[in-house]
Formats: structure tokens, sequence, C-alpha cells
């Protein structure tokens, strides 16, 4: 499927120009539409139930702060994003165009809401690499309300033309999503690489399975397998990106429920931990 509608949210100026740079070079990639989504929360959003218990001058006052504090931390990026897009060449949004377009929007809300919202009416969704380590609210909603594929990208990448290609595959529904909704990305690609850990070779579907898919799409692979260790499969997997020097890795956002809460998968994790280039991914 083309991509023609991708967004992103955004909430920290923390490398706030590259992150915006390397959108729109994602948009220009699939010659798409950007939007990209500020989410900000006034007053009502931190207080709702203290608002009974303050004046109603106290709490406009405390509201003046809060928007203008977050209008002030945002000018600035936004400014950036409106001079890149006059670098690059990118309009205003222009419906119904085969032209590279974005849109700055300014939403007032919960950001993982607006993830969930704007993803059902997206094609890809991209997140900012974690400062911390640890999954953003954005990244676990895409993954459990958007339906759609995630492109997690380095922060401090701006450039988005990627040639070899690395598909993480060890069978699994998650692993099959991503490539699935990568084809496109996979069409362009001079170079595709299957890698699976020996301890999955035998699972269906294979890479020999795979290959076979991905050739009635004209899509043409190596295939490269790595001997197991034990909980390190992670770490296997970007030593193999690193050896290739792989511009994507295509790979399942893998998870599962323990009381109650979204725990990511040891490899998920380690991939949104450590790697240095741009993780598409679905679960």
């Amino acid at each position: 499927m083309p991509i023609k509608s991708i967004i992103m949210p955004f909430a920290s100026q923390e490398h706030g120009e590259q992150r915006l740079e390397g959108a729109l070079n994602v948009a220009k990639f699939f010659n798409a539409h950007l939007d990209v989504l500020h989410a900000q929360v006034g007053a009502e959003k931190f207080m709702p139930s203290e608002q009974r218990l303050v004046s109603r001058k106290f709490y406009d006052q405390i509201d003046k702060l809060v928007r203008d504090y977050v209008h002030d931390d945002m000018t600035q990026a936004k400014q950036s994003f409106e001079r890149l897009c006059q670098q690059l060449g990118i309009q205003d949004e222009i419906i119904d165009s085969d032209q590279v377009s974005a849109k700055w929007h300014d939403i007032f809300g919960y950001r993982g809401e607006i993830v969930a919202e704007w993803g059902k009416v997206s094609d890809v969704i991209i997140i900012p690499q974690s400062l911390n380590g640890q999954t953003s609210v954005s990244f676990e909603t895409a993954v459990s309300h958007g339906g759609k594929p995630i492109l997690v990208m380095p922060r401090e990448q701006t450039h988005f033309a990627p040639e070899t290609i690395m598909i993480a595959w060890n069978g699994d529904k998650p692993g099959a999503n991503s490539v699935n909704s990568a084809l496109h990305l996979l069409q362009r690609a001079k170079q595709v690489v299957v890698v699976t850990s020996e301890k999955y070779l035998s699972k269906r579907p294979t890479q020999v399975d795979l290959v076979r898919y991905l050739a009635r799409h004209k899509i043409e692979v190596d295939c490269i397998t790595f001997a197991h260790k034990s909980r390190n499969t992670g770490s296997q997997l970007l030593d193999v990106a690193a050896g290739i020097s792989a511009d994507v890795i295509v790979s399942g956002a893998f998870a599962h429920q323990k009381l109650h809460q979204k725990v990511f998968g040891g490899v998920t994790q380690k991939l949104l931990m450590r790697a240095d280039v741009p993780l598409w991914m679905m679960s």
C-alpha cells in the first residue's frame, strides 16, 4: 500500500529541529503528507477537581501561565518547522495532490488520545526514539490502538533514503504485519536481508516462505541466520544490522499483557534502546 498520510506527535523540544527535518524527509521519500501534532494541555487537565476550591480569577491566572509556557516553548519549534518546509520545498496541505505537503497542528488534549485518534486515519506514525530507553506514551498508544506501522526515528537523524533494509524474522504475527505494511518501502530498497535466529528457522512461516512471498511482490532478498544465544537476540540482531550497514530494521513490536500493563518483550526493548537506525514496527 502506498504511504500517503503520515503523523508525528511533537511534545518536547529535545532535538526538535532534527526530528522535524527527519520527519519531513520521510514525507519527501514517500511523496506523502505529514501532520505534526503538537499536543497541549491546559490547567483544567492538571487540576479538574480543584476548580471548585479556588477562585475563578486564580484559576484563570494558572491557566494563562500554563498556556503561555506551552506557547513560548513551542513557538521556536513551529518556526523551525515552517523554515524547514520552505528550505525543502514542502507546501502546506493540498488535498488530492501528489505533491509532498506538511501541516502543523496545535491540539488541546492528551498526547496518547491524539495519537490513537489520528493514527486511525494515517498510513504511518513517526515516533522519536526514547531518551531514557523506556517506551513513550506515543509509542505504546500507537502499538495498542493505532493499528498502523510505526517508524521509530533516532532523534538526531535528519535524512531518510534507505537502501539496505533488514527484516528481523521469526515467523510471528507482529513480524508478518510489519513486513506486509512495509512492502512499499521494501520495493524501493536496493538490498533486502531477512535475518533469523537458528532457534526460529523451522518455525512457520519460515525464511523460505517469506522469500517466496516477497518474490511475488518483485522483492529479491538475501537471508542470514545467526547462532542463538540465550536472552541476547536483540543485541545479535543489532550486530547483524551493523554488519550489513542496514538503513532500516523491519521488526514486530512484540508485547504481552502482564498485571494489566503493557510490557514489551526483550527483543523489542533492546531494539528501542540501542538501535541507531530507524525501526519499522507493528504489533
